[in-house]
């Protein structure tokens, strides 16, 4: 038996998942089966495994309304959504050691002596990326950075922690009051101590997601800060309490995910951010530049 098919099959379930279908979808649905998305979301992805009756009392709709808002996402029905959304499951947890198995064989099909080659997927992942990155969420994570009144925080996790810093250093090229959260439990406890609505929280989250940053999230929300989400195709459990998410999409080629698209969303925010505050930002950058020479940094 070939197992290229089901490889391939299972890559386009991963760069297309439930998450995705039901937050692009959204605009296109009735009332009601708005209200079953917004239970999906809500408690995700646990809802989903719930019985069509038991999602049905959850989101206060009928049982129809469950079925065909499954059929709405794309799905051949209930029993069709749940063993999508199982093989997600799978794969937002996947390891390293068993995306090295999944993807062993490809890589022993591709040839390191043609470097075009070895470009095609990153430049594919950011094709697809920004096509599906959502316009309205990307103009509200610009507006909350580019408001003077706002502090802006930034955290990350182990995969995640060096794309966190390197947005904050961007962002502190252009405008004050940007910081990362802090490591040390007295200082990050004193941070959010301080947290209003005044405070964007931006949240660098992948898969294999952690519990440490959902409850930073829900904390800041509590508090009435800005929320934006970095995230995956499977999406961030912390989502749903994001004022914005932006997703990236990598294509499955070896034991660690690509941080290409998300370094690429990092520059077009610095470039879109440049613009959106302008002689400001031009200003600061001046002065950057004059204070690193007069402390002979460069």
């Amino acid at each position: 038996m070939n197992p290229e098919p089901h490889r391939a099959s299972a890559q386009r379930e991963s760069e297309d998942s439930v998450a995705t279908r039901i937050r692009e979808r959204m605009g296109e649905c009735t009332p009601s089966e708005r209200k079953v998305a917004r239970a999906l979301l809500a408690t995700y992805p646990g809802a989903g495994f719930e019985t069509v009756a038991g999602l049905a009392e959850i989101a206060g709709v009928s049982g129809a309304t469950v079925v065909r808002f499954t059929t709405r996402l794309g799905y051949r029905g209930f029993p069709d959504f749940q063993r999508a959304l199982r093989v997600e499951l799978e794969q937002r947890g996947a390891s390293p050691t068993a995306l090295y198995e999944r993807t062993s064989s490809a890589r022993r099909s591709a040839r390191g002596d043609r470097l075009a080659d070895l470009a095609f997927a990153p430049a594919e992942d950011l094709k697809t990326t920004f096509a599906g990155l959502s316009e309205h969420d990307f103009n509200t994570t610009l507006d909350a950075l580019a408001a003077p009144r706002n502090r802006i925080w930034i955290v990350g996790g182990r995969y995640s922690g060096f794309l966190a810093q390197y947005l904050a250093a961007s962002l502190q090229q252009l405008r004050s009051g940007v910081r990362m959260v802090p490591e040390m439990a007295s200082l990050r406890a004193a941070a959010l101590t301080d947290f209003d609505a005044k405070d964007v929280l931006i949240a660098f989250d992948f898969r294999r997601y952690e519990a440490a940053t959902r409850e930073l999230v829900q904390l800041a929300k509590a508090r009435r800060a800005s929320v934006v989400v970095v995230t995956d195709q499977w999406l961030s459990p912390c989502a749903p309490d994001a004022d914005a998410v932006l997703t990236s999409v990598a294509s499955e080629r070896g034991p660690f995910d690509s941080v290409v698209p998300v370094m690429a969303m990092i520059e077009a925010l610095f470039e879109a951010l440049l613009v959106r505050i302008g002689d400001p930002a031009r200003d600061r950058i001046a002065h950057i530049e004059e204070t690193a020479q007069r402390l002979d940094l460069l």
